[in-house]
């Protein structure tokens, strides 16, 4: 059986040779993202298991991941809702869950948006939904003395959603 061996210092010309032509990568850069965001260190946070994906996937990973947060947002406002007696309160909720509402809808059709390559009104989706979030956080002053439940809930949309709107305005060029 023949062996094969490479002197070291040709093994050195090797590597340090491929590290002058890397082989092209379809990932895209977080810090391309987050540092356009609200909050850089949430969204790499969010997105760092995720450095290898492309600026599609990326989307698309916001996408679910904002879509999760909604719909887990908007039934604790549905288990809150019936058992709220102070009246303030209960307006908070029904306005917020419209609110939620629409953010789901704007996700689920965001997912078309991206699987089409329509990242004009992909945008046009992360706009509503951070749009959407903006719109509950202001209800909270109909009950200033009452502390909001699901305030951090929101917290989390508004910056999930800002991520998308970041996303999806770099696809849009």
């Amino acid at each position: 059986m023949a062996s094969f061996s490479i002197p070291p210092s040709s093994l050195i010309f090797l590597l340090f040779s491929a590290s002058l032509f890397p082989l092209p990568s379809t990932s895209y850069p977080l810090d391309n993202i987050c540092t356009q965001t609200k909050n850089p260190n949430f969204c790499l946070f969010v997105l760092g298991p995720y450095s290898s994906a492309s600026l599609q996937e990326l989307a698309g990973i916001v996408i679910d991941t904002t879509l999760a947060s909604a719909t887990r947002t908007s039934s604790r406002i549905g288990s809150l809702l019936p058992s709220t007696s102070d009246p303030n309160l209960r307006v908070v909720y029904s306005l917020c869950s419209n609110y939620y509402s629409a953010a789901i809808s704007a996700l689920n059709a965001a997912t078309d948006k991206l699987k089409s390559g329509n990242y004009g009104d992909l945008n046009s989706a992360a706009s509503t939904v951070s749009g959407d979030a903006a719109a509950c956080q202001k209800t909270f002053s109909i009950a200033p003395s009452q502390p909001i439940p699901i305030a951090t809930d929101n917290d989390d949309l508004d910056l999930l959603s800002n991520i998308f709107v970041v996303v999806s305005r770099i696809l849009s060029g």
